[in-house]
């Protein structure tokens, strides 16, 4: 998993939004619409060498910056949508990780290792889901106790856009945070928080 990440950025001579792919501060490529179509640019690197990526790290970003630049652009999702007559995805999502968690809290508030909540984020852009909070904790002696520096509101950083780019936002986002995380102890473990296409929230 890599930090790619797509950017907004406000150019006068164009006519429309243009997004630019970041990692690590560079500037990779860039995401535009044009005459009813999207396309991205990918620039080389330093040496003139291809940049090389996760297939479906940047298939979640490039899903990102279409959004922020084709207001009509849909997500094809593998499982079921809100309202589509499948079960409520985050019920799917609750059911599926269950019994992943390292411990669960006296509101049965589950607290999970950094290798499942990258699986918990795979599985939210499966089902349409949102992650909105992530909070890290030491968990020791069958307790657990907040870890200073690591909690992400996700959710709020990403307030007000449509959907599609919030939930797209927020699925990035976290991974990016989860992967400077993952470098800590196996005490340490991930309370989750989601939220589905109403904004309904819900700690899983």
């Amino acid at each position: 998993m890599t930090d790619l990440h797509a950017r907004e950025i406000d150019l006068d001579d164009e006519e429309g939004p243009v997004v630019e792919l970041v990692e690590e501060g560079r500037v990779v490529g860039v995401v535009y619409f044009d005459q009813d179509a999207t396309y991205a640019e990918f620039h080389p690197d330093e040496d003139g060498d291809p940049w090389a990526f996760d297939v479906s790290d940047l298939q979640r970003v490039l899903d990102t910056a279409r959004a922020m630049v084709d207001p009509d652009a849909t997500f094809v999702l593998e499982g079921p949508r809100p309202g589509d007559g499948g079960d409520d995805p985050v019920d799917v999502l609750a059911a599926r990780f269950d019994r992943a968690a390292s411990y669960r809290g006296d509101e049965d508030e589950g607290f999970y290792p950094p290798t499942v909540v990258m699986s918990i984020i795979e599985a939210c852009n499966e089902l349409d889901v949102a992650v909105v909070s992530l909070e890290g904790m030491t968990f020791d002696d069958d307790e657990v106790s907040p870890v200073s520096g690591h909690t992400a509101d996700l959710g709020t950083a990403h307030a007000g856009e449509p959907w599609p780019v919030f939930r797209a936002g927020c699925n990035v986002h976290a991974e990016a945070i989860l992967q400077r995380w993952a470098t800590r102890d196996e005490r340490f473990v991930v309370a989750v928080e989601v939220a589905d296409i109403s904004g309904e929230r819900y700690v899983l």
